[in-house]
């Protein structure tokens, strides 16, 4: 049996036998939806036997593997793994630093025993069942540094095994950012202790949210029965669209997705989504929904920020006295917040109609925090306080004493509508007083 990496040019007719047998005859796949076009742009690998061609597979040039196919007869001889091996080893060479596909959902426990993993929900495919698998390269990282590394201000290191973070320095600040969820993990500005909290406990793993920073909670904030908390964003792998230092020696980094089969098998509506992370004295994030279709859709949003704070028990948040409040620790009952916010217990609150600036005073720390938003009509507080934190197997015990979440979000009944060709604009702007 031999592979060999070869062009549509000088194999169509081997490669296209292959095809035609496998999902034309066999899967029934019309043929307008086989012959896509791709082909003769990408790469193929042809597996033969005695010189006889019985499988073969191909990659986009945007790592997406596909068309993988093994004449029935050669199957279960190890024919799929060679083709996946030998595609993966030339994504590596070709430095794509992560790939994906398109598996029949029958298939995917293959996939995933070569660290695909799972993501978005079921689509049909040529009404043949399919889910999005993905799978990020050891050279990851490396190959985010060959594009987008700033000398001296920028560089991509690994969290985990396929996880780069952009590790960033300017003179007035240090910070972290995750490309998984783009996730801010950290801010300190020069003078002061770290001003993002994250668990000691926190689990850096494929397709897992990190517990802390700054989850993106997006295309919903909260849950909705049957999907997963806080919307689909924050658990995959985004795209480093830009790197830069601007005038005033700050470092702006660009993140962003969009809509794709799975997404759309979850939430059915064709989006882009950026976030603009900008380092320096203060922190600004900017997360920019932009509506790609053709019918409007409604969210909710939310930059879900932890803060470290010296001891939650002595903490308050002023900025909302007079604002109303869904408490979910008392089924979702209105309340009126009067004076600052204060902790004793678990806090679980959804403040409605407020855009006002908060204030975290940390008399512990002596500093003051300024949480300034704009594009928000809802401020979240929570601090999950001694019986809730057990729960979470990645918060060590006696952390909830160190941080408080202040969430800039438009949540519960403010809910943002964005038309087709339009754009919503959510702005966090943090400081330390």
């Amino acid at each position: 049996m031999k592979i060999s990496k070869v062009t549509w040019a000088d194999a169509q007719a081997e490669l296209s036998a292959i095809r035609r047998t496998v999902f034309i005859e066999e899967q029934k796949v019309p043929e307008s939806l086989e012959w896509d076009g791709e082909d003769a742009h990408a790469l193929h690998v042809l597996v033969t036997e005695d010189a006889a061609p019985v499988g073969c597979g191909r990659m986009l040039a945007d790592g997406h593997i596909g068309r993988m196919a093994v004449l029935q007869n050669h199957r279960g001889r190890g024919v799929g793994r060679l083709i996946l091996k030998t595609l993966l080893m030339e994504a590596e060479k070709l430095r794509r630093g992560r790939v994906f596909l398109n598996a029949q959902t029958r298939a995917a426990g293959f996939y995933a025993k070569y660290g695909f993993i799972r993501v978005g929900g079921e689509f049909p495919d040529a009404n043949i069942p399919h889910v999005r698998m993905e799978k990020t390269l050891d050279n990851f990282s490396e190959t985010l540094n060959s594009r987008f590394a700033i000398p001296g201000r920028l560089r991509f290191q690994d969290s985990g095994p396929g996880l780069p973070v952009a590790e960033i320095t300017t003179p007035d600040a240090i910070a972290r950012v995750a490309v998984q969820g783009g996730q801010v993990l950290e801010w300190q500005p020069a003078g002061h202790k770290p001003v993002i909290w994250v668990s000691k406990a926190a689990v850096y793993q494929p397709g897992k949210g990190v517990r802390g920073g700054v989850p993106v909670c997006f295309p919903w904030f909260g849950q909705i029965e049957g999907k997963a908390v806080h919307g689909f964003a924050r658990t995959r792998m985004w795209e480093v669209r830009e790197a830069k230092v601007d005038l005033a020696d700050t470092v702006v980094l660009r993140l962003g997705i969009k809509d794709d089969e799975s997404t759309r098998a979850i939430w059915d509506h064709a989006f882009d989504l950026e976030l603009i992370v900008t380092v320096g004295a203060a922190l600004k994030m900017e997360l920019v929904t932009r509506n790609t279709g053709a019918v409007p859709f409604t969210l909710t949003d939310g930059l879900h920020t932890y803060f470290r704070v010296g001891d939650i028990r002595q903490t308050k948040v002023h900025g909302l006295d007079g604002a109303a409040y869904l408490d979910k620790t008392r089924d979702f009952k209105q309340f009126t917040q009067s004076g600052a916010v204060t902790f004793c217990e678990e806090t679980d609150r959804v403040y409605i109609n407020t855009t006002a600036d908060c204030l975290i005073e940390d008399p512990v720390s002596g500093r003051i925090l300024r949480v300034a938003k704009a594009g928000s009509s809802s401020t979240v507080v929570w601090n999950p306080w001694t019986e809730k934190e057990k729960g979470f197997a990645d918060m060590a015990a006696g952390e909830y004493k160190d941080m408080v979440c202040v969430e800039t979000v438009n949540a519960g009944p403010d809910e943002i509508t964005v038309v087709p060709g339009g754009k919503h604009s959510l702005l966090a702007f943090i400081g330390v007083e």
